[in-house]
């Protein structure tokens, strides 16, 4: 069974930018399909929740 997830692209700031859908059979997978738009996107990090659950915080690494 597949659950909706939102994923939530930040800016610097960590102020929403961008939104994204998606049906996931588990936290786990969500997390692995929202690193993937983290990498694929131009922001730093991603938000990402289960109706009122957020089931994590992800960030690109920093370049120093």
């Amino acid at each position: 069974m597949s659950a909706g997830y939102r994923f939530y692209l930040l800016n610097e700031g960590d102020h929403i930018v961008a939104v994204q859908t998606c049906d996931c059979a588990s936290d786990a997978d969500a997390l692995l399909e929202a690193r993937a738009a983290l990498q694929a996107s131009e922001y730093p990090a991603i938000e990402v929740w289960s109706r009122a659950h957020c089931v994590g915080l992800l960030r690109k690494p920093t370049q120093k």
